[in-house]
């Protein structure tokens, strides 16, 4: 029995459109980007089944075709991303109602969470990311790759590219890459945090810094401290980095270690988190502007043979 898939491609509150419309359905090279995801799930051998949530009709229409269970979507991402998983549970799909007895039933239950702007995803990511959970040992597993890696996507001489924002750490520049795999259930105690979580997600702009930062004080006495002091060593880092002060910025990320992060945020959300590092990045690569997306849709085709290589080199 496989991994149920979630792709959580909504256009709602929080998320962002690129030329006024869903990014899922902007098309990549002769594709939809939605589709290149699905195939790469569909290709995976751990995938069992998969689900799509977003604006339904229009899904329907470019990907109906496909072996998945399309969901319309609701307010949030991460509201998407619930209801995503609800829809894997056969009892909750048929009367749409949650009950004791099924969380009961599923609460051991893990999905792959993913985001419907990452064309660039690939079968061996996907094979490596779910090789290195141990979901006997944890409730959350967050995917990141390495700015090093991110590097084979960024500007260069006569070539354009994209450069990735990223978070410091002692251990290096990492990238959140879009892969979760999460045990919703038990996740419940710190479900009204992870909604917070995604909703502010756009570190760049300086109101989610300031909601972040009052989320943070809410946490109450225990959690504040720790929590606020890693927070602004991770926002000023990377605003050292941004002006050119990588040195600095070194410096300033040493006590933000990746085993730290993984302890404060198992305390938060009351759940055991793992941060797992994979090492192929097309998943780190999504699109969050027109700039982005022109970049993405005239390199596509170099940059998967660039990834397809790269896989090649890391098998041999």
């Amino acid at each position: 029995m496989g991994i149920d898939a979630v792709i959580v491609a909504g256009d709602g509150r929080a998320s962002r459109k690129i030329f006024k419309k869903n990014k899922a359905l902007l098309d990549v090279a002769g594709k939809p980007m939605i589709r290149y995801i699905i195939e790469a799930l569909r290709s995976c051998d751990a995938i069992d089944h998969v689900v799509v949530v977003g604006p339904k009709e229009k899904f329907e229409e470019v990907i109906g075709d496909c072996d998945v269970h399309i969901v319309q979507q609701k307010r949030s991402l991460a509201e998407n991303g619930w209801e995503g998983f609800c829809q894997t549970l056969p009892e909750y799909r048929r009367t749409g109602i949650l009950t004791e007895d099924i969380i009961e039933k599923y609460r051991d239950k893990y999905v792959l969470f993913l985001s419907g702007d990452i064309p660039l995803l690939c079968v061996s990511e996907l094979e490596e990311l779910i090789s290195r959970c141990d979901m006997e040992s944890y409730d959350y597993v967050v995917g990141i790759t390495s700015e090093e890696i991110l590097n084979q996507f960024g500007p260069r001489k006569g070539r354009p590219g994209i450069k990735m924002a990223t978070f410091h750490t002692r251990e290096g520049n990492f990238r959140q890459n879009n892969l979760h795999m999460a045990r919703p259930f038990m996740l419940l105690n710190g479900i009204d945090l992870v909604l917070k979580v995604y909703e502010y997600r756009y570190q760049k702009e300086l109101l989610n810094i300031a909601r972040t930062i009052v989320e943070i004080i809410r946490l109450g006495p225990g959690k504040i401290g720790k929590t606020l002091f890693l927070y602004l060593l991770l926002q000023v880092s990377a605003g050292l980095s941004s002006v050119g002060l990588e040195p600095l910025a070194r410096i300033v990320s040493l006590p933000v270690r990746r085993e730290r992060l993984e302890k404060l945020m198992s305390a938060i959300f009351g759940a055991r988190v793992k941060i797992v590092e994979t090492t192929v990045g097309g998943a780190a690569l999504d699109v969050d502007n027109e700039k982005d997306f022109m970049v993405l849709s005239v390199m596509y085709k170099d940059w998967m043979n660039q990834i397809a290589q790269r896989v090649h080199t890391l098998a041999g």
